[in-house]
């Protein structure tokens, strides 16, 4: 799947660490974000590009951003197993 196929939007909130996911609305459905587990940026060419691993209660995403174009996709999403 492209970049495209699996767009988001997303709210982000921004503290002295940078900027965190807060919601997420992918798929015709809102997310909260509760965590998030993990971040770590690629640069391709001039390009930065952002990954984050979050969760709510009942799920976890790998969201990208693409800081030249400003979008968002969801590069995986899994169940939690809670």
């Amino acid at each position: 799947m492209t970049e495209a196929e699996n767009s988001a939007e997303v709210l982000v909130r921004f503290g002295k660490e940078g900027l965190f996911p807060h919601i997420l609305k992918t798929g015709g459905r809102k997310y909260r974000i509760k965590k998030v587990n993990l971040m770590h940026t690629i640069t391709d060419g001039a390009v930065r590009i952002y990954f984050f691993s979050v969760s709510d209660d009942a799920n976890s995403w790998k969201l990208g951003f693409n800081t030249q174009t400003l979008s968002w996709w969801v590069e995986d999403h899994y169940p939690s197993n809670n």
